[in-house]
């Protein structure tokens, strides 16, 4: 089971494309927190617990991070727990990142790459460019082998530097990338054209680099193989928010997502008052639309984000199996390149078995259904010699 800790509303960025709008500024005191790691605790039925820590900006309350990794040790010491955290990273301090080096914690970083590009949009609210210091801050982070990755927002204004951000990243050893859409943005024909063009570029970038040896992570590529390469049905299959994964507030309160997690109506309960797991389920049915039909025609739902982010579609869409625009613009841009990155993968003998073997290897072992690109790819890698 998962459980999100908002530690605190309040940010010391003002970034344009954040979509929370919380009404008002909560901060998680120590006593709340004590309560919260207790209801976890105490609640969860799984052998590992993840506690993610989360804001508004999650190190402006850094001791209670110190707080809540310490009262775990000392009260539930045989408990299996994964930490990880999400930041801007401009709060980070030598002792937080010995801190969470011991603690094992993975952590993921909003950092949106070239300083020319990051500051259009991440704006610290004391006017200060934190650029260097966050890049230093990575850097350490990096060193200490943290488990990590990049979380790059792309808006409208940063398309253009889509190419650029990703050379500079990897150049940084910044090498698990994830790009994530500005949710409220708008593609303009121009503005379409451009962002493929950016990623035709990065395509070709990234198998040069795997060529040289130089291999690096992006999410929108890596993370797609497995859809790619196997057949889940092409059917809406919606993560397990408000199921086994659960957002709680300062105040205690419990939602499904932090896309809902500034709205009333999808309160599932306080620590106080356990889950209301059959509201979880029912606000989910209740925002499906049994009509919607355009999607089920779609040659690419095996492959799109779209039919597993439902509060992501509700924020944009009012419906949990409805994508928005932007969404199935964005899928249908990625899903041909990166079938042909798969292809080209294929083509070379050492690159096809150290990338892709490994996902067709997953795919049998757990029983899952090739897809025809995998039945392809699985056949090619077959007449290598030492295949399978």
């Amino acid at each position: 089971m998962e459980f999100t800790i908002y530690l605190t509303t309040k940010c010391n960025f003002s970034c344009k494309y954040c979509y929370e709008d919380y009404h008002e500024h909560l901060d998680l005191s120590k006593e709340k927190l004590i309560e919260i790691i207790q209801f976890i605790l105490n609640y969860a039925n799984s052998q590992v617990i993840n506690i993610s820590f989360m804001g508004g900006e999650p190190l402006l309350k850094k001791d209670l991070i110190y707080t809540a990794v310490e009262y775990v040790k000392r009260e539930y010491p045989y408990s299996k727990i994964k930490y990880d955290l999400t930041t801007n990273c401009s709060l980070v301090d030598e002792k937080f990142i010995d801190f969470i080096s011991q603690n094992r914690f993975s952590i993921r970083i909003s950092f949106d790459g070239l300083e020319k590009a990051h500051n259009l949009n991440r704006i610290s609210k004391n006017g200060y460019n934190y650029h260097n210091k966050i890049v230093k801050n990575i850097k350490k982070t990096i060193d200490k082998k943290i488990p990590y990755s990049i979380r790059m927002t792309i808006a409208e204004n940063t398309i253009p530097f889509l190419f650029e951000n990703i050379v500079y990243l990897h150049e940084n050893k910044m090498d698990n990338i994830s790009i994530i859409l500005d949710v409220n943005m708008v593609f303009t024909d121009e503005l379409l054209e451009e962002f493929k063009k950016q990623i035709v570029m990065i395509k070709d970038y990234y198998l040069e680099e795997c060529n040289k040896g130089r291999k690096f992570s992006i999410d929108q590529f890596d993370g797609k193989f497995l859809n790619l390469l196997s057949d889940f049905g092409n059917h809406f299959t919606m993560c397990d928010a408000g199921v086994t994964n659960f957002k709680i507030m300062p105040n205690g309160d419990l939602y499904p997502c932090g896309f809902v997690s500034d709205n009333s109506a999808f309160k599932l309960g306080n620590i106080k008052e356990s889950i209301n797991l059959e509201k979880g389920k029912l606000l989910a049915y209740s925002l499906f639309d049994k009509k919607h039909s355009k999607c089920n025609q779609c040659n690419i739902q095996n492959f799109c984000f779209g039919m597993k982010c439902g509060y992501m579609n509700y924020l944009c869409t009012g419906k949990v199996n409805i994508p928005s625009k932007l969404t199935c613009q964005f899928e249908h841009v990625y899903y041909p390149i990166a079938r042909d990155l798969i292809i080209n993968l294929s083509e070379n003998k050492e690159k096809g078995k150290l990338i892709l073997e490994p996902y067709i290897n997953y795919i049998e072992s757990a029983n899952l259904k090739l897809s025809d690109l995998g039945r392809q790819i699985k056949t090619k890698l077959c007449r290598y010699e030492g295949g399978y």
